[in-house]
């Protein structure tokens, strides 16, 4: 597939790749976990990493962005700040559904 620029600096059309594509794979994070009856259950950055590369390195996936915590970290929040998510705990890198 091709990347289309929206006419931002490089830096700022990775952030909008990257977070894009993690709110997507969060979300179907989420929905998996509702499947198996874990709907309640926080999601943290450790197991959004881990996702990550195992979709990277035994999914197949072929187009995954180098994504790092910090780039999950940062999804989180504005995921939290635009009404998406919830946070459970107060200062910890989780979120759920």
């Amino acid at each position: 597939m091709e990347r289309v620029s929206l006419g931002f600096d490089t830096n700022t059309e990775e952030i909008l790749s990257k977070t894009s594509f993690l709110s997507y794979h969060i979300a179907t994070y989420n929905a998996v976990n509702g499947e198996l009856g874990l709907a309640d259950e926080p999601v943290t950055v450790d197991e959004i990493f881990d996702y990550i590369n195992d979709l990277k390195h035994e999914g197949g996936v072929t187009d995954v962005p180098n994504i790092t915590k910090l780039d999950i970290l940062l999804t989180f929040r504005l995921l939290l700040k635009t009404g998406l998510g919830k946070q459970t705990i107060p200062n910890v890198a989780i979120l759920s559904n």
